[in-house]
């Protein structure tokens, strides 16, 4: 018995010797490795001055690679800057830090009258297009969240317009001792809020202990935005307005917290790799969608909406 071991043992030390066994357990280990997604940028980014009373920091899909999502933009506003205007097919996203000082008025030509105060969130799923129209409740306070744009593909470009709403205890959460989620679109271990747009993003919010980490799933795209504290992903630090863009391989993204903690935004979805045809307010697929939707704005067709003299 104990020679028939040895006989065993010695065959299998012989067959890891060979070059296929070489091949087969390295490619099983790459397999493996391809579990987390890798980063491809890292991106330090700085809050600047955009208009009298804004604040930001754009990020553009122009710039990096973040599409379905088009605009991934942090902001601190204190006062009205646009006034009333158009958006077609697209959806906006306006999402409130729960630091915020200060709540939003959001009101569009569908109807809509909301204040989305700190951590709520409102989507205008614009579509084939609607005017509207945000700004902060109180002038002088500042307000602190997100302004976000999500492509549609092009069989979705045009929907009809939609407003959806979710005030602060109606944004799904998740805690445990490592970490709070928030889940503001999306879903996140089991769990999604009861509104949904036609292109199906993952929105988190995620407040890590400090020296925790968590482990994300993820689509094809993903990025991490940091917002306080600091954090570190495949050894890359990250603090806050740190921009971090993944591979499309892989499924999972993996944050650790540092000692002092780490929040940040985690944002994923699923290119819709189609053309985009930028202009101002609308984006479409093609230059005769962009033609065909200006000329739709000029004759009134996409509602109207006075000035706010509330």
């Amino acid at each position: 018995m104990i020679k028939r071991r040895q006989f065993i043992r010695s065959t299998l030390l012989t067959l890891a010797s060979l070059p296929f066994a070489h091949w087969v357990f390295g490619r099983h280990s790459k397999i493996s490795n391809k579990m987390n997604k890798l980063i491809v940028k890292r991106t330090d980014l700085t809050l600047t001055p955009d208009f009298p009373g804004l604040k930001g920091v754009n990020i553009m899909a122009r710039n990096f690679p973040i599409e379905p999502y088009l605009v991934f933009t942090e902001f601190y506003m204190e006062r009205p800057v646009f006034g009333p205007h158009p958006h077609a097919g697209v959806s906006v996203m306006t999402y409130m830090l729960p630091d915020s000082q200060g709540s939003f008025i959001n009101r569009d030509s569908e109807g809509d009258f909301s204040y989305i105060e700190p951590g709520g969130m409102h989507i205008m799923q614009a579509g084939k297009g609607m005017m509207h129209d945000e700004f902060p409740k109180t002038k002088g306070i500042e307000t602190h969240g997100f302004q976000i744009w999500i492509n549609h593909s092009d069989k979705n470009r045009l929907v009809n317009p939609k407003s959806m709403h979710a005030s602060a205890n109606e944004i799904p959460e998740i805690i445990t001792q490592d970490h709070k989620v928030r889940i503001v679109h999306g879903e996140f271990l089991g769990k999604s809020p009861n509104y949904k747009m036609v292109t199906d993003v993952l929105l988190l919010h995620v407040f890590l202990q400090p020296s925790k980490k968590i482990i994300i799933d993820a689509k094809e795209m993903a990025f991490v935005y940091g917002l306080k504290g600091n954090g570190f992903s495949e050894n890359e630090p990250i603090q806050a307005q740190t921009l971090v863009n993944y591979s499309l391989q892989g499924d999972k993204v993996e944050i650790s917290a540092s000692e002092k903690g780490f929040e940040f935004m985690l944002g994923s979805g699923t290119p819709h790799n189609e053309p985009i045809t930028y202009g101002g307010p609308f984006v479409m697929t093609t230059p005769e969608q962009m033609n065909d939707a200006q000329r739709r704005y000029a004759k009134g067709e996409m509602g109207k909406l006075e000035p706010y003299n509330g």
